[in-house]
């Protein structure tokens, strides 16, 4: 797609969810609009409801984090609807957001995304209790810790393995935004079999980040780019929660794919001494949702949400 029709689109989009937006807040001034990038309402839904019970809303899908803030301008500078009820929950990305720092009613996460929300211990820990049946109480309690020992080892390989990835794709992206590509890569469409194998205890590497063509084919066939200015920006940073969060969820699926079916095996199990059945069944499309609830909250939600107050009506 090229650049115009982009930003014909997104013209387009934003009419159709302003209207939407409109719909919300006319069912009465007690009705919050908040607006979501994607499919992150899976995630903070939950969470709002949790912290904020007494916050009557209704979610809008903006279709992408530029849609949120162009929605959140036009809302502000619109005579009508200037002072409406409204929350804004956009990703950190690999942006600067220094337009957006210090907005009241936008939330930025402390992180890339919400799904390097997904990737810490705790919620592997939170996913083997509930899931599969086990903690540091259980009568399989060794198989519990070895199981902890076994995910962390293999999430530092994955964090190893990954890292010329996000190289590369930070400075993709810079380059899109400097006019130095003609049209927007489309990430999302990259399978984590592209980029990664996942084993227990180990991740291999599956792609060439000097041969960035055969991850994008639309990129030109000779492009070189260089990633020492992304080497230097994550020196300093924790992987974990600045690499692209997408590979993270997907990581993590895969991975509790590989024990699920350790654990249901008949014989020669690695972790588990004994077979269990494990109902829990991930989908790179249901993943958000089924793992939301055991998913890290970071405390800076909790603070944005509960210092807002949301009783303003609308003329």
């Amino acid at each position: 797609m090229s650049r115009v029709d982009v930003l014909k689109k997104s013209r387009d989009s934003i009419s159709v969810k302003f209207l939407e937006f409109t719909r919300i807040v006319s069912k009465g001034a007690n009705k919050v609009a908040v607006f979501f990038e994607g499919e992150d309402e899976k995630y903070f839904s939950v969470r709002i409801n949790n912290i904020r019970p007494d916050i009557q809303w209704s979610g809008v899908n903006s279709k992408g984090k530029s849609n949120v803030i162009k929605l959140r301008n036009k809302i502000r500078k619109h005579s009508t609807y200037q002072n409406a009820s409204c929350l804004f929950f956009v990703d950190s990305d690999f942006d600067c957001n220094s337009d957006i720092n210090g907005f009241n009613d936008i939330y930025i996460t402390p992180c890339y995304s919400i799904e390097n929300l997904f990737l810490s211990s705790a919620t592997f820990e939170r996913v083997m209790t509930a899931e599969f049946g086990l903690s540091d109480v259980s009568e399989e309690h060794k198989c519990y810790q070895r199981a902890l020992e076994v995910y962390d080892t293999t999430k530092e390989s994955y964090l190893q393995v990954i890292k010329e990835f996000n190289y590369l794709i930070r400075e993709l992206r810079n380059m899109e935004k400097n006019g130095a590509l003609s049209s927007r890569l489309n990430i999302n469409n990259l399978n984590i079999s592209d980029l990664i194998s996942v084993n227990l205890g180990s991740v291999s590497k599956e792609y060439d980040e000097s041969k960035p063509i055969t991850l994008f084919p639309e990129l030109p066939e000779n492009l070189q780019v260089s990633l020492q200015s992304s080497v230097e920006h994550f020196n300093d940073l924790c992987f974990e929660q600045w690499f692209r969060g997408k590979q993270h969820l997907e990581f993590l699926r895969v991975f509790l794919g590989r024990i699920k079916e350790d654990r249901c095996k008949k014989k020669d199990r690695t972790i588990f001494h004994a077979k269990v059945n494990v109902k829990l069944s991930l989908t790179k499309a249901n993943c958000i949702s089924e793992l939301s609830q055991y998913a890290d909250t970071p405390t800076c939600l909790k603070e944005f949400l509960e210092r807002q107050i949301l009783d303003k009506s609308v003329a």
